[in-house]
């Protein structure tokens, strides 16, 4: 499970770094990042091992946790990507006990996923592990995509 967790922390930092880029730059692009709550797809069942191993006695207890069908936790992902009040560095998810269900809307990013000091820093060792850089300079429209009413 803390792989998953790390994972999930990563794909924040990295899309607040996205962000913060697309807005220091003056590039006309949103860089958002969703999650879907506790929904219910094989992830719980088949374990931090993905099938090859037993899957936890919380994962697969009936009803211990609130959850959501797979159409529900799909929405925050969606309005993250279509939804016009969907802002750069934006964040989306359930709203309901703990971010867990609920009706989607704009939601609290954890502490961590808020260090721009780390993002950057993953952002830097991605670039040195992968041998791709983001060019210095984009040509085409630029239009600053303000980034106001950011979630903390």
């Amino acid at each position: 499970m803390r792989s998953y967790a790390q994972s999930k922390l990563a794909d924040m930092l990295m899309s607040q770094q996205l962000a913060d880029l697309a807005r220091r730059r003056g590039w006309a692009l949103r860089s958002t990042c969703a999650h879907p709550g506790h929904t219910r797809t094989n992830l719980q069942a088949a374990g931090a091992s993905l099938g090859d191993g037993k899957p936890s006695r919380l994962a697969t207890a009936p009803g211990f946790v609130p959850s959501q069908d797979v159409s529900i936790g799909a929405e925050p992902l969606l309005y993250a990507i279509a939804d016009p009040a969907a802002h750069n560095g934006g964040y989306w998810g359930p709203g309901g006990l703990f971010g867990l269900t609920g009706e989607t809307g704009p939601a609290r990013l954890p502490r961590r996923g808020c260090d721009l000091a780390v993002a950057s820093r993953l952002w830097d060792e991605a670039e040195r592990l992968t041998n791709v850089t983001l060019p210095v300079d984009v040509p085409g429209p630029r239009t600053t995509v303000p980034l106001t009413d950011r979630a903390l």
